[in-house]
């Protein structure tokens, strides 16, 4: 198996705007964050702070685990989040519309966790 190398944490941010299909202003103010500090963010200027974090945590529980250290994530988990952004996440994973380069495909494919 192929190890990838990580993420930083401004290319997960992207990667979780990127995969609820949402543009940087949507997704700054869905999280009720400044649109400059996000695109820092993105742009690898600013580091992560933990407020961000939790906000992240927040807003989108299931994909913490994945953000903070591209933990485990399964689509079960996403379709059956109170976070309407997660299930979004996990329509957009079942229609194929997952951001290339940033997930592993495999890591959606049957949400058993004991397979990783």
């Amino acid at each position: 198996m192929t190890k990838i190398a990580k993420l930083k944490p401004g290319d997960r941010v992207r990667a979780i705007r990127e995969l609820i299909g949402l543009t940087q202003k949507e997704f700054a103010e869905v999280l009720g964050v400044d649109l400059t500090q996000l695109k820092n963010i993105e742009y690898k200027r600013n580091r992560v702070t933990e407020d961000f974090y939790e906000t992240i945590g927040r807003t989108l529980p299931e994909l913490l685990p994945w953000f903070v250290y591209e933990g485990p994530l399964t689509l079960e988990e996403l379709q059956q989040s109170q976070s309407n952004l997660c299930k979004v996440a996990a329509a957009r994973i079942e229609a194929g519309l997952i951001p290339e380069g940033y997930f592993a495909e495999v890591t959606f494919k049957d949400g058993d966790k004991e397979d990783r």
